[in-house]
């Protein structure tokens, strides 16, 4: 068998959008591409929830009625557009992973032991599964992004089918969105795709060594950039906030952050990972507001039960800080002990590609699915990375 795979560089290097992400258009444009095909992939609502909450930090939904996977998909942003972008971004890359038109073959890891070129056991596999070197299973061409080659990854590592089955076989992969991205070019959902697989494997480290709150403090805004911006807005709206350095050997800054307020008297958390240690500390405190929100929305179907405890803590005093009431740093202190500062555009090229030496030093074969419908024009990739671990489910 032979994957035909094409490493044409993409165009648009440079971000337009730097402020608690990056992105090589600005979101309007990328709305203008996108909202002409809500129909046709089964987008019926793109909504704004911000003010069900009192904390006003813009967060959308994109409902997907018919979706093999969650019909409703969270967005959140430094603004309006941004949020919303991420919200039906969200819900049509996952539209493109649960049916997409890939060649197949079934065959044994063994038959494939020449074509592979990283060790099949360090798939993401299931608890008490049965793959074994002589279990046919079905595959799809890949890239190994590492090696600059063609190789093969099992079907249910890519493809994003939640649907019961009507029809049993051996457990064996994960089925998971873990870097599962969609984006203007091929690089900035490939970069975006494979931070997401970081930022989940730096958390399940983190959670595995105590969890990242026995060390998180209560930060000051000092101006310093989007995420002091963030951070300041969610005070002033009466949260209380604990952000975690959760950032793993991998060396990509990674946070952690957990929202709680006497409105909602339940911590939310969020995280975040991206070259620009600004960026991935406003993505964290975004994401912590969007958990929030997803559970005072009550619509997205995975939903657990916990998430409605709080409603019996209604009137409770704010909590303890985990770290025994350490000192206050100021954000610049937090994203400056990764070496950077906020900056204006990044190329988007150069930091894949920097990330992916990154992963060749770990020893981390990086591999990657292309899903993108031509016919559509937006670029959808699923990043899978051998080796890396993710946890399901909540974490905090």
């Amino acid at each position: 068998m032979t994957a035909v795979l094409d490493f044409a560089a993409p165009p648009h290097r440079w971000s337009a959008v730097w402020q608690g992400t990056h992105r090589t258009v600005p979101p309007e444009e990328t709305w203008q591409r996108l909202q002409p095909l809500l129909g046709t992939v089964g987008i019926t609502r793109v909504a704004d929830v911000t003010l069900l909450d009192d904390i006003g930090l813009p967060v959308w939904q994109a409902i997907r009625p018919n979706a093999k996977s969650l019909s409703v998909s969270q967005g959140k942003g430094v603004t309006h557009e941004l949020a919303r972008v991420s919200a039906a971004m969200e819900s049509f890359e996952l539209y493109c992973a649960e049916e997409p038109a890939l060649e197949t073959a079934v065959a044994s890891p063994a038959r494939l032991a020449t074509e592979l070129t990283y060790d099949w056991a360090e798939l993401p596999l299931l608890g008490g599964h049965a793959l074994h070197s002589g279990t046919r299973i079905r595959w799809c061409p890949v890239e190994d992004l590492t090696a600059r080659t063609g190789t093969w990854a099992p079907l249910e590592s890519v493809v994003v089918d939640l649907r019961m089955r009507a029809s049993w076989a051996p457990p064996a992969v994960r089925t998971s969105s873990n870097g599962l991205a969609g984006g203007n070019n091929l690089a900035e959902a490939t970069l975006h795709g494979l931070l997401e697989v970081v930022e989940r494997h730096s958390l399940a480290v983190t959670a595995r060594s105590g969890g990242p709150w026995k060390s998180a403090v209560r930060a000051e805004p000092d101006g310093s950039g989007t995420a002091s911006a963030v951070l300041e807005r969610l005070l002033q709206a009466g949260a209380v906030v604990e952000i975690a350095d959760v950032t793993c050997d991998l060396r990509v800054p990674t946070f952690a952050a957990r929202v709680w307020s006497p409105s909602v008297p339940w911590w939310f958390s969020g995280s975040g990972t991206h070259p620009d240690a600004d960026v991935a500390l406003s993505r964290a405190l975004t994401e912590a507001a969007q958990s929030r929100l997803t559970a005072v929305a009550g619509a997205r179907d995975d939903i657990g039960v916990f998430h409605y405890d709080f409603a019996d803590t209604a009137g409770t005093p704010a909590p303890q800080p985990g770290n025994g009431g350490a000192a206050t740093p100021r954000v610049a202190e937090l994203t400056g002990a990764h070496g950077t500062a906020p900056t204006g555009p990044r190329d988007i090229d150069a930091d894949l590609e920097n990330l992916l030496d990154v992963a060749a030093r770990h020893g981390t074969t990086v591999l990657r699915a292309d899903l993108t419908v031509p016919a559509y024009g937006i670029p959808v990739v699923h990043v899978v990375a051998p080796g890396l671990t993710f946890d399901t489910g909540a974490w905090a």
